[in-house]
This record gives structure tokens, sequence and C-alpha cells, in this order.
């Protein structure tokens, strides 16, 4: 029986519609999430306009360049990851970090984050790049749970009342988390004979084949980058806090961050308007604790999100359209 489909002109249209229709789609959910937070957002203009004004302006400045920072670290993370099935100049990591932001606004974050980094790799290495991908996050995870956990055992033994006994649990919990991800990435090398030896997970065995390549110095060397990006954006965030005259302890300070930081990476984000949600309902919690005014960590903690989530993602519009998916050449 003969195929009638017009596969050319079916492919056209394909590549039109992810070219310009999707810049589109993700232009006006972002818009929507303005929207949505309308309110919020004209007191985080008020708040920024007085803060650049004043004389901690340039804290904020500054912070605009540690975006830039932050997400060049998580470009050469991705660069490092992805040597071992072929070599990326910075530049194209970059544009595949910021086409997954862009994508992500449209899917949950680590599917579009994984989609954009796939997108300028050679089609014979997409699918091999997912365990390099996963290594990468999951170091992320690592700093990051490590991190939030040590915040947290600190922000019991300071809080004024004894903790409950779930405060107990759950710090046991992310103690244990902590050491069993260690364990976990102690036996990356065994991923793929491991899932070869189960019938039905054998065809996806040589996505991990690539977990095998990374040595422990390529795993310390991560693990470096990981911590160097957690640390840019907390200097980030405490940067912001100042300029926006939150005064407390930097100790206190930090551990707020970090718990921010530790709720966001176990509370599943299905979208980055349910991330703004997280992030902003985190910030007002732990910081109700502290003797702080609700409206400047809530200003503080929006221009984060427009600075490090929001901007990435408008700038990332650009490299979506650059995707090797929607090459017109062979896979």
């Amino acid at each position: 029986m003969q195929n009638n489909v017009n596969y050319p002109a079916f492919r056209r249209f394909f590549l039109f519609l992810l070219r310009w229709v999707l810049p589109v789609v993700i232009i006006w959910l972002v818009i929507r999430t303005l929207q949505q937070k309308q309110q919020d957002l004209g007191s985080v203009w008020e708040a920024i306009q007085g803060a650049f004004t004043g004389q901690n302006g340039w804290w904020l400045g500054l912070t605009i360049l540690l975006t830039a920072l932050n997400w060049s670290i998580e470009a050469w993370k991705w660069q490092v990851l992805a040597r071992k099935l072929e070599s990326l100049s910075f530049y194209t990591a970059l544009r595949g970090v910021l086409a997954g932001q862009s994508l992500g606004f449209i899917s949950q974050a680590n599917v579009g984050d994984l989609t954009g980094k796939m997108g300028f790799l050679q089609a014979k290495n997409r699918l091999n790049s997912i365990g390099a991908f996963l290594l990468g996050s999951t170091l992320q995870f690592l700093v990051t749970l490590f991190a939030g956990t040590l915040a947290y055992t600190y922000f019991l033994y300071r809080m004024p009342e004894r903790p409950g006994v779930g405060h107990f649990i759950a710090l046991g919990l992310l103690w244990l988390t902590t050491l069993l991800t260690v364990y976990v990435l102690s036996l990356k090398h065994k991923a793929a004979p491991t899932l070869e030896r189960i019938s039905w997970l054998a065809s996806s065995a040589r996505f991990f084949r690539v977990l095998e390549t990374y040595s422990s110095g390529d795993v310390r060397f991560l693990v470096f980058l990981a911590s160097f990006r957690f640390l840019t954006y907390s200097i980030q965030f405490l940067l912001v806090l100042y300029g926006f005259g939150v005064s407390l302890p930097v100790l206190d300070q930090l551990t707020v961050v970090w718990l921010l930081f530790l709720t966001k990476s176990v509370i599943p984000a299905f979208s980055f308007l349910s991330d703004l949600g997280i992030r902003t309902f985190s910030t007002l919690y732990f910081f109700s604790f502290y003797r702080v005014d609700p409206a400047l960590v809530t200003s503080a903690s929006l221009t984060i999100w427009l600075l490090n989530i929001l901007l990435p993602v408008l700038v990332g519009i650009v490299f979506v359209a650059q995707l090797r998916y929607l090459k017109n050449q062979p896979a």
C-alpha cells in the first residue's frame, strides 16, 4: 500500500512550527507568568528602583554579572561532560544550556534542559549523552543536598524552641539521602552492565555506557564546577538581599538561602511558574523565623528569579531555532 504522506512538505511545516511558533509560545508563557504575578512584580519593580538608586545599587548590578558567570559555569560543566562523546566549543555548550532553559519553560525543566543540550550534539551521540547529563545533574544535586542539609542542621540548632521530632526525622533522612547519593555515584561504572542483565532494560544500557569513561579525577573536577556554581548563585542571592536592605547576620542569611535551594531541589517543579511559587513560598517560610520584612525578601527572591531564570529563558529563545534537530540535514 503506497504511503501518500508528503514527508518533505510535512518536515518543512514541522520545522516552521519549531523555529517560529515555539519561540512565540515561550514568549506568550513568559507574559502569562508575569501577569499572574503582576502585583508582586509591581512591588519588586518599586523595590528595584529604590535599590538601584540607593547607595547599595552597585551590589545589584554585580548580580547581573554573576548571572553570566552562573550559566557560563554550567556550560563549562556540560562541555566537560560531553567531551567523552565529542568535542564541543564553549560557545556551543553555552547555546545548548540556554536553549535548554527556554525549552524548560514549556516542559518539565529537566526535560527541556536535556533536550537543549542534546540538540547541539551530533545525532549519533544524542541518546548516548543521557548518562552524561544525569551525572552532571546528580553531582549538582549532591552539592545542593549536602549544603542544604548542613544549613538545616544549623537551622535546627539555632531555633529558639526545641524542634519537634518531625524535624529530626527529616534531618536524618536528608543525611541518609546524601550518603546514598554518594554511594550510587560510586557505582556509576556498573550502570550499563547492570541494565544489560535486565532483559526489558537491556536496550537502554548504551545510554549509560559513557559513565564508564569518567575517571575519579573527572568526577572531582565536575564536583568542583558544581560547587563553584553553587557558591556563585549563593553569593548572588546574598548580594540581592544586601541590596534590598535585609539586615541579618551573613551566616543566618546563608542558612536560609541554602535551605531555599534545598527545598527547590527536593520538591519537583513541573514548570517555571511552579518554580517561582516554590521559590517565593520557601523564602517567606524560612525568613519568617527572623525579624525581616516579608516584602523585602519576596522582592529579593523574585529579582533572583528574573535574573537567573527568566533572563536566560529569553536569551535562550535565540538558540532554540539553532538546534540541530531543526537543521535540514541527515541525522
